[in-house]
């Protein structure tokens, strides 16, 4: 009933040259064939818009957007070009990561990433937010505005269709305050000390740093100052510090000064991290033993709450805890016009008592 086949060149054979085709559908008559093709060309250039396209000639259209749908990739398939194209040049730690965020993705996986909607994302997430911690359902949602953004570059949906942003990740219990931070106690940090291991003196210099696990890593001799004469505020002073940060603005290239209590080791401590390239070698090598060892249990980001911590109990100036952690101020005129001095940062740490 259907004698004639519009058939579209999809390339050339490499020894012979002659053309590879697929059919895009059958049809009654040789007009309507040719129709087809018409339809098939004019919807690749976007020349007309799909409803325009659809007056042309209905049983037409829909074979050719029939024949457009199964050449489309699944979701699946798309990752697979993303991870290949830019995951595996990251972390084994944050690969894994990705890995993980696409398994509990299952129900869009074999799904072709135009008919995938907002529903179906939402559905994974809702799904996701009763079992996981709120850094996975970022992970998820980042994976996810990584496929749909190579699908928009590629051209399998239009940009509209791209409904990533308005993912909902937040959980019901976003506003209650985790526990799974936790400070040292004043015994913890004495038992730290009483271990006089260089790893233990890797622990006390980030409580009494409030440094970030990686912002110790791989320091050059540029950057760590001791005994330099400063005068910015006016008095000649002997002062210690260290130039690193992190992650924001107000946390990169800022004077962090050094404690006296950490002065005495501090090479020592920089040189044990030298080799450490991830929070997670950081952990393996060096933070876990340690607390096996002296009985505590501690994950690697309670020194920088410790510190904060000591920061309050001991009165140190909240702009000084602040630019000293790298966070930004909630004044904005301190943020603007209060300049750091590096005396008065140094003078302040120094009230922490161990």
């Amino acid at each position: 009933r259907c004698p004639y086949m519009a058939k579209i060149t999809t390339g050339y054979d490499i020894l012979t040259g002659m053309q590879k085709q697929e059919a895009i559908g059958y049809f009654e008559t040789y007009q309507e064939a040719l129709d087809a093709l018409s339809i098939y060309n004019l919807s690749n250039s976007k020349t007309l818009p799909q409803e325009a396209l659809k007056t042309l000639g209905s049983n037409m259209y829909h074979a050719v957007m029939d024949y457009k749908d199964r050449q489309l990739p699944t979701f699946s398939e798309i990752f697979d070009k993303v991870f290949e194209k830019d995951m595996t040049s990251l972390s084994p730690q944050r690969q894994a990561a990705y890995k993980s965020s696409f398994k509990r993705l299952s129900s869009l996986h074999h799904k072709k990433i135009n008919t995938i909607s907002l529903f179906d994302l939402q559905a994974e997430f809702d799904k996701s937010k009763k079992d996981v911690k709120q850094k996975t359902l970022y992970d998820m949602k980042s994976l996810c505005t990584k496929v749909f953004e190579y699908a928009v570059i590629h051209q399998y949906i239009p940009r509209d269709n791209d409904y990533t942003s308005y993912i909902d990740t937040k959980q019901k219990d976003m506003n209650t305050k985790s526990d799974k931070h936790k400070s040292f106690s004043m015994d913890e940090i004495k038992a730290l000390k009483s271990d006089n291991s260089i790893e233990a003196k890797v622990v006390l210099t980030y409580i009494l740093t409030g440094c970030r696990p990686i912002e110790l890593f791989g320091l050059s001799k540029k950057q760590i100052h001791i005994d330099e004469l400063s005068n910015d505020n006016g008095e000649e002073t002997m002062i210690s510090y260290i130039v690193t940060g992190s992650k924001t603005k107000s946390g990169k290239n800022r004077c962090i000064p050094i404690h006296n209590e950490i002065k005495p080791y501090i090479f020592d401590v920089l040189k044990r991290l030298k080799n450490n390239k991830d929070v997670a070698s950081y952990r393996y090598n060096i933070f876990d033993p340690v607390m096996k060892r002296i009985r505590l249990n501690h994950l690697p980001y309670d020194t920088r709450h410790t510190f904060a911590t000591l920061a309050k109990l001991y009165k140190v100036d909240d702009f000084a805890r602040k630019r000293i952690m790298g966070h930004k101020s909630a004044d904005l005129t301190d943020d603007v016009y209060t300049h750091t001095l590096k005396n008065e940062l140094y003078d302040e740490i120094q009230k922490i008592k161990i």
